[in-house]
């Protein structure tokens, strides 16, 4: 008995432990950057959802948030699926599809361990479903060419892993402190990297974007976040961390009154230096308020 009551003790200290706080969304829903270049215009949309079907069924009990991002330039689009823990924001399912002269569609499925890595082409060289839900179906005009399991480097421990795209959720935290970014690896294909957030000195832009059903237009002071990620030793691949078309050193400008990202800047294909400047953005609905209660007589 005197044995079990240090164990007993801390059991009931981790079922009085107050729970996680949930992950603290965005104000907005959509987001659409663009840049208009002489020989293409670049175009990225990020979409935030709750209330959808997992990617994966096995997943439906499981509480997430979803991104939704479609990155085109030219010809080539670029769409991706990702499906977050709402307590931190840790990657659950990730769904990218690449569209230029060939279709590729590849799957990552985040388990405590691993990684479920699939690749999908389209059958007999055909054309496929282009959504995550023709891929749900079990078909929709896919057939596997490899499955892969990717075990979690030793850096992971202690830390979220996430996908390039969680960091459009993770900015406040960042901006607030960014020591904070030691806490996350980032999954790219088969990498992981870590992360390394630093403040600039603040910027004021001229921003023209539509907000709802208004337009922003003006000067807009901004707080600048410059965040590196630093691949880790024994990646089986060259470098291929990049945010919505954009690798290198990601600085990001927030506009200081709407928490808006305003503009991204990177390294660009063939161009070098470049950056997106946001050019729309809707907010989330408010949370429905209930009703109030009926006066007793």
């Amino acid at each position: 008995m005197p044995r079990l009551l240090p164990a007993l003790l801390c059991l009931l200290a981790a079922a009085l432990a107050p729970a996680a706080p949930a992950f603290e969304l965005p104000p907005w829903q959509q987001l659409v950057f663009e840049q208009r270049n002489f020989w293409a215009t670049a175009r990225g949309e990020v979409n935030l959802k709750k209330g959808v079907a997992p990617l994966f069924p096995e997943s439906e009990n499981d509480p997430f948030v979803r991104l939704e991002i479609q990155n085109t330039v030219g010809s080539s689009i670029e769409s991706i699926v990702v499906d977050l823990a709402p307590a931190d924001g840790a990657s659950l399912a990730r769904w990218r599809l690449s569209r230029g002269r060939d279709q590729r569609l590849k799957t990552h499925r985040y388990l405590a361990d691993s990684i479920l890595r699939e690749r999908r082409e389209p059958a007999n060289g055909g054309t496929a479903g282009d959504g995550p839900a023709a891929f749900g179906a079990g078909d929709g005009g896919w057939v596997s060419s490899g499955l892969t399991r990717i075990d979690l480097p030793a850096a992971a421990e202690g830390r979220t892993i996430i996908t390039p795209h969680a960091l459009f959720l993770l900015l406040p935290e960042f901006l607030d402190d960014p020591g904070r970014a030691g806490g996350y690896l980032v999954h790219t294909d088969l990498n992981f990297y870590r992360l390394v957030a630093s403040p600039g000195s603040g910027e004021t832009i001229e921003a023209d974007f539509r907000l709802d059903e208004g337009r922003v237009e003006g000067r807009r002071g901004t707080r600048v976040l410059r965040v590196r990620a630093e691949p880790l030793a024994g990646n089986p691949e060259g470098q291929d961390f990049e945010l919505m078309g954009l690798s290198g050193d990601i600085v990001f400008l927030i506009d200081r009154v709407t928490g808006l990202p305003l503009r991204i800047r990177g390294e660009a294909p063939r161009i070098g230096g470049a950056e997106l400047n946001l050019v729309e953005a809707h907010s989330r609905p408010a949370p429905a308020k209930a009703a109030p209660a009926a006066a007793t007589p």
